[in-house]
């Protein structure tokens, strides 16, 4: 197989082989003038081609084998945004959701492909996409008159006294990472339960090492009753799924239940291209064996796909059926390496209402503090940010339907 750019290649490194659903395989991106390594068919690519009027973000599309001859990214890429807004326009504009905007972006995007020009049609297929599951996600809210009983929050690294004044509402969950026994922990805990957020923690150890069970047993003991979602198992998207593994995982589960009966255990890991990984399969192993947890902590990071594929995504870890916490980061107002998204607010206003619209996602955490890949909560000055202040505009809006 031959493989070809309309123009938006300018990093081979880049690019990603998938599977045939989007799980990010770890073979080696195509390099110019070598033989590339295949994936078994039918196989998919992501890549990060810059758009005008959008920025740039890894895209997606599969549906390909080793027999075709040639595979020209641009136009693979966007028939497959095009066809998807196609049909949730044609879908839902009939049963009376607004996809005005959609309907602009997408007719404009057909007469585009029509030219051939390539780069201007994916631009307009992604923005029809984009919108088109941006307005249904809006109008199921509608429909749904709001959604209730949902947790906004954001992730800590280190202990820190937290302006939960600034922050609230909405903020209702405060989730730590490497959390330890420490004062300042305890601190950080008891300032969060003074204002009846609830916490949800990563321990320590966080993995399945021989002595892993005796080190959750020991944190879950020395916080019992004060966290209320724990996360098991972290990063399941660098671990190979197998019983055993799945067995190991069951196994955390049960210590922490033992220790402490009220909590809620979620399974955490990153779905990503960049940082190629996915925690799917192993989620779904760990449903097929029966282990017992109860929610889904999912990673997504704001440059590994556009707002349908985040739709997308959350779609199909549903189907594994259980709840969700999603965390995402945030895109900073100059982006970040060679990725960007032109409209960061309006970005975060649309991936609020998909995960909002979602019955299963029940948490959606962002990052208190910015960093060098992500916007957060606070600003350089630990006031609200421009972020914060969006999202607490969703979250204004969606109570407001339940009036």
């Amino acid at each position: 197989m031959e493989i070809r750019t309309e123009g938006l290649v300018d990093d081979w490194s880049l690019l990603r082989w998938t599977d045939s659903a989007g799980d990010a395989l770890r073979l080696t991106p195509p390099r110019v003038g070598a033989v590339a390594e295949l994936p078994p068919a039918p196989f998919g690519v992501a890549y990060p081609a810059r758009l005008e009027g959008m920025g740039r973000v890894y895209l997606w599309a599969n549906g390909f084998t080793a027999r075709q001859p040639t595979l020209t990214l641009e136009p693979a890429l966007a028939t497959r945004y095009l066809e998807a807004a196609s049909a949730l326009v044609k879908q839902y504009a009939r049963r009376g959701v607004a996809m005005e905007t959609a309907q602009q972006h997408l007719q404009q995007a057909q007469t585009l492909q029509t030219e051939q020009r390539w780069a201007e049609s994916l631009a307009a297929s992604v923005a029809a996409a984009e919108a088109s599951v941006v307005s249904l996600a809006r109008a199921r809210l509608e429909r749904m008159h709001g959604r209730t009983a949902f947790l906004w929050g954001v992730w800590v690294d280190a202990p820190a006294a937290l302006p939960f004044p600034a922050l609230a509402p909405p903020l209702n969950l405060v989730a730590l990472r490497r959390l330890e026994p420490s004062d300042d922990w305890r601190a950080l805990i008891q300032q969060a339960q003074g204002t009846r957020a609830a916490v949800a923690a990563f321990w320590t150890e966080c993995d399945l090492c021989p002595h892993a069970e005796d080190a959750l047993r020991e944190t879950v003991a020395a916080y019992r009753g004060s966290v209320r979602y724990w996360n098991i198992a972290a990063n399941l998207h660098r671990i190979e799924p197998s019983e055993r593994v799945a067995q190991q995982i069951g196994a955390l589960c049960e210590v922490a239940r033992a220790t402490d009966f009220g909590v809620v255990r979620l399974l955490h890991g990153a779905h990503g291209y960049h940082e190629p990984g996915s925690p799917y399969a192993l989620l779904e192993s760990c449903a097929e064996t029966g282990t017992p947890y109860e929610a889904i902590h999912l990673e997504w990071q704001w440059y590994d796909g556009a707002l349908y594929d985040l739709d997308q995504l959350l779609e199909r870890y549903g189907e594994l059926g259980k709840p969700i916490h999603l965390s995402i980061s945030l895109p900073p107002e100059g982006g970040w390496g060679v990725f960007s998204r032109t409209e960061p607010l309006a970005w975060l206003e649309g991936a609020c209402l998909i995960a909002l619209s979602k019955p299963y996602v029940i948490a959606l955490q962002v990052p208190l503090q910015a960093t060098e890949r992500s916007g957060g909560a606070l600003d350089a000055s630990e006031q609200p940010s421009a972020h914060w202040q969006q999202l607490a505009q969703v979250a204004a809006w969606n109570a407001s339907l339940l009036d």
